[in-house]
């Protein structure tokens, strides 16, 4: 463990050497420079030379990072160009108020959603769990700025019990940012909470804990909750960890002075050494939570921690059980398995076992079975041996248990229907009624017929169909892409002039027939600026998706297929870039580029990219060694071709779910990017920008806000929700 933890600790030196040339090299290349807020009118080219000269401007950008990183070894962050005082100071000033907000909101999500997603799984279909989930949902497809909006106009402006800003009032203060954010944890580490905990529910070793009489609170509590805690703190402190780097939103929403709100205001005034100095310590703070998280997982999963307590002890083995079959404790198939994966490497696991090999799977489950002089069901020991199959029975006409479709039930027919076909044809016979007269006493084909019936195959693309149909959540989500596309072809009957046209006579009117969703501080139709803004998201979730999809998938491919020094570039490299905040990364590039529909589109699409690598390299492991595979290579085909008829294919199903969770989460990252200042600029009617320009006037027009925010929660629920669905259709263990 001690080693694990140093190791971490010295990656964190690269890490910070290449996030620091990158955002440095990243607002290098941002029109202007740091002197030019020092220039004055009164100022010589003599003097303005000699003020390039003092920060070595003169001198090559590489030149300049070598010597701003050797003060930063010192302890010293530069200076602000603004203000005048000590990067390090201001930076240590506004932390601990980040921190207070981020733990906060920690406490009051995961105090709420870990009991939440606990009784959702164990009351799983139920009503209680078809509410818990409705509201994680909404509450991960709900924007923060906007939801924090609301509570101000709720609880400050209509209700006037808490303050509307600002850290003055103590503790009441504090209440209205830490809900906000810690809404938005409950809605993820809920949904994670009920997911892990379905996973273990069902497991044996509960079964075992309750058949010796153990209270089933303890059970739950001990055991079940024990083994689900990995991904539960994996989001816990992922969570941690964007409300330590990303708080910028909520920060400015509720004017919370925070490290996130100084570096959107040193941001936007273009205060290099302010922006460098604390993207560069809040990358350090995201790394470092994230160590904690890897560490803390060995003292709340009790694998990893039996792990490293008999870490350089030998282990002993419970049951004497040899490779080469011999005397052994008959106790079936199940248990000489366990015993033997249970065992060390050096013991005696037989190599099939061990690399994961059909044929040497086969190979040891003859091996078993041949010291077992009877198997239930009258299965012979060598036609186990000879492979895992049962004896071939004649199937009836009409039916087909085949891998090669998948079958699925066409219609519900009960159990009951299916033996009272059989007793009757049964039944008929024992009484040696005549055949004619059995097949008129039985329902219309018999049973073979009706299974046959119910079980139709379907092709793979049917068959997510047939899912996607059936499920519920998928069913709403494209209904409501299905409206919101048809809002998108009425945006282009709008025309820009029209969304923009202004009308101070009519300003601030509230939604009546003429205008049905009010009009804005400058007279402007709300209802034509909101079907206008379709445009903006719509395009901003499919562009960040393909430009992210493209290159993450391709690379990741790459790094899957090829392994080596190829994979350990490609990951490092995405591994360095994914140490950024996503949020910070995305202001720092649409501070260099500037402020347009492309290049949010583009600053977006970098900072999704390291997951679809991620997922991509991990699919396609899966896949690479297959059959297939090796045909295609041992027939001489090129490796991209393999790579892109071959392999790829068959491991799309996790990036195309990947996919539509990135479309709703690109529009979240975008419209808040929008809403601080770093979109789509005015006067484009784009949502988030809309809901920024309306936040003065809440008080008396709260429309303005209230109408941008729906849409773009329910477009982000849309794609949740068939994220879900595609999820489901494509889980294996789900079509049983």
């Amino acid at each position: 463990m001690i080693r694990f933890i140093i190791r971490r600790i010295l990656w964190l030196i690269p890490i910070i050497i290449a996030v620091s040339f990158i955002v440095y090299a990243l607002i290098d290349l941002a029109p202007g420079s740091i002197i030019d807020s020092m220039i004055n009118s009164e100022m010589t080219k003599e003097d303005i030379e000699a003020l390039r000269v003092a920060h070595n401007m003169h001198r090559p950008m590489v030149y300049r990072y070598g010597l701003y990183m050797l003060n930063l070894i010192q302890g010293d962050l530069g200076v602000s160009d603004l203000s005048g005082l000590g990067v390090w100071n201001l930076y240590i000033s506004r932390l601990p108020n980040t921190l207070i907000l981020a733990f906060s909101s920690l406490v009051i999500g995961s105090v709420v959603a870990i009991p939440l997603g606990i009784f959702a799984a164990r009351h799983s279909g139920k009503i209680a769990d078809n509410i818990t989930t409705t509201f994680s949902l909404i509450g991960m497809s709900m924007p923060g700025f906007w939801l924090g909006l609301l509570l101000l106009f709720l609880f400050s402006l209509r209700l006037g019990w808490l303050p509307a800003g600002g850290n003055r009032d103590g503790f009441k203060s504090l209440i209205l940012p830490a809900v906000c954010s810690g809404f938005m944890l409950m809605a993820q580490c809920t949904r994670q909470t009920r997911s892990s905990m379905l996973e273990v529910l069902k497991a044996d070793y509960l079964r075992t804990a309750r058949a010796k009489g153990m209270p089933e609170e303890a059970v739950i509590r001990k055991h079940a909750l024990g083994n689900a805690w990995i991904p539960i703190l994996t989001t816990m402190g992922n969570s941690l960890s964007v409300s330590i780097a990303g708080s910028a939103v909520i920060e400015s929403v509720f004017a919370w002075p925070g490290v996130g709100r100084t570096i959107v205001e040193a941001a936007l005034s273009r205060d290099v050494t302010m922006t460098l100095g604390s993207v560069i310590m809040t990358t350090f703070l995201f790394v470092f939570v994230q160590l904690l998280v890897d560490v803390m997982y060995s003292f709340v999963d009790p694998r990893i921690k039996s792990k490293f307590s008999n870490m350089g002890r030998k282990k002993k083995k419970v049951l004497a059980v040899k490779s080469g079959g011999g005397d052994r404790p008959h106790t079936g198939l199940v248990a000489a398995l366990s015993n033997e994966l249970h065992s060390d490497a050096s013991g005696d696991v037989p190599g099939g076992i061990r690399s994961g090999s059909e044929a040497g799977a086969r190979e040891t489950a003859g091996t078993f079975y041949s010291s077992v002089p009877s198997v239930q069901g009258g299965i012979a020991a060598a036609q186990i041996s000879g492979g895992l199959e049962a004896p071939e029975k004649e199937e009836p006409p009409g039916l087909s248990f085949a891998s090669e479709g998948v079958a699925e039930p066409e219609e519900n027919i009960t159990d009951a229907q299916v033996l009272e076909a059989g007793s009757v044809r049964d039944t008929g016979h024992d009484q040696g009624e005549p055949k004619s007269d059995k097949k008129k006493s039985a329902p219309e084909g018999g049973v073979y017929e009706m299974v046959s019936r119910q079980y139709r195959k379907r092709s793979l693309l049917g068959d997510i169909f047939y899912r996607i149909r059936k499920n519920k959540g998928a069913l709403a989500g494209m209904i409501i892409l299905a409206i919101v596309v048809l809002t998108l072809l009425a945006s282009l009957f709008v025309s820009f002039e029209a969304a923009t046209d202004t009308n101070v006579r009519i300003r601030f009117t509230a939604p009546n027939a003429q205008f049905p969703l009010g009009t804005d501080g400058l007279g402007r139709n709300l209802a034509l600026r909101v079907v206008y803004g379709t445009r903006y998201s719509i395009s901003i979730g499919v562009g960040v998706v393909a430009i992210a999809a493209f290159f993450g998938v391709m690379l990741g491919s790459v790094a899957g297929y090829f392994g080596g020094h190829v994979e350990n570039v490609i990951m490092r490299v995405f591994d360095v870039l994914a140490s950024i905040p996503s949020f910070l990364l995305g202001i720092v590039i649409v501070t260099t580029m500037g402020q347009s529909l492309q290049n949010l589109i583009i600053a977006v699409g970098i900072t999704t990219m390291p997951v679809f690598v991620r997922i991509s390299r991990a699919s396609i492991l899966t896949v690479r060694d297959n059959e297939f595979v090796e045909a295609a290579r041992a027939i001489g085909l090129p490796n991209i071709r393999i790579i892109l008829t071959q392999v790829l294919p068959n491991g799309l199903s996790p990036i195309i779910v990947t996919m539509t969770s990135s479309l709703g989460v690109s529009i979240l990252v975008a419209a808040s990017l929008s809403f601080i200042g770093f979109g789509v600029p005015a006067p484009h009617p784009e949502w988030g920008a809309m809901i920024s320009t309306g936040r003065d006037y809440i008080r008396t027009a709260p429309w303005i806000t209230t109408f941008p925010g729906i849409c773009i929660m329910l477009v982000v629920l849309a794609f949740n929700l068939l994220g879900d669905g595609l999820r489901d259709a494509l889980d294996p263990r789900l079509k049983k």
